[in-house]
């Protein structure tokens, strides 16, 4: 099994489709290849009672590359090495592609010392970009709904593209009455 990661270096808008067409946005021969775990990832609960935490990846670079993936550098990649921007994880067993993680470039941690010089991709996904826009419910103005079309309000009012999500408005529950959500 081997891994393909993806950046869309071009992305300006995290709510958009990511485009992983160009050929420096595959940085898959840029991993570590001399540690045990160069790609981990966290995803889920881990208890029952609580918040579902975002799942994270965090992904090791070769090292000596540092200057390619700095904010700073002067390569293919001048002014496009920020956080936010849309990763793709894939494991590739033979001829079959699995997706592994989706998520976005939280941060870039550097060791620049002589004897390390190491890159890590701290990225998370989705949720934790929800989490951070900011939506408010109007009590005064309510509705009957579904929970899939609650669901759908509250992603639309954060600024989440239609075309990355699959919710069901029809079945589930009905909620008689539902505030109102708008974008702050």
């Amino acid at each position: 099994m081997i891994y393909e990661v993806c950046v869309d270096w071009d992305a300006t808008d995290w709510s958009a489709e990511p485009d992983f067409s160009e050929a420096y946005d595959n940085i898959s021969g840029d991993l570590a290849t001399d540690t045990a775990q160069y790609i981990g990832w966290n995803r889920g609960k881990e208890r029952e009672p609580g918040n579902a935490p975002a799942a994270t990846c965090d992904i090791h670079l070769r090292p000596g590359l540092c200057a390619k993936y700095s904010p700073w550098t002067t390569g293919t990649l001048t002014g496009k090495v920020r956080p936010w921007l849309p990763v793709r994880v894939r494991a590739v067993i033979g001829a079959q592609t699995i997706p592994v993680f989706a998520g976005f470039i939280a941060k870039f941690s550097y060791n620049p010392h002589q004897d390390v010089q190491s890159t890590t991709l701290y990225c998370t996904d989705g949720l934790d970009l929800l989490a951070r826009q900011m939506v408010t419910q109007d009590y005064r103005s309510t509705t009957a709904c579904s929970d899939g079309e609650a669901i759908d309000e509250i992603l639309n009012a954060s600024g989440w593209s239609a075309t990355r999500r699959a919710v069901d408005k029809d079945g589930g529950d009905s909620l008689l009455r539902y505030p109102r959500t708008t974008r702050v």
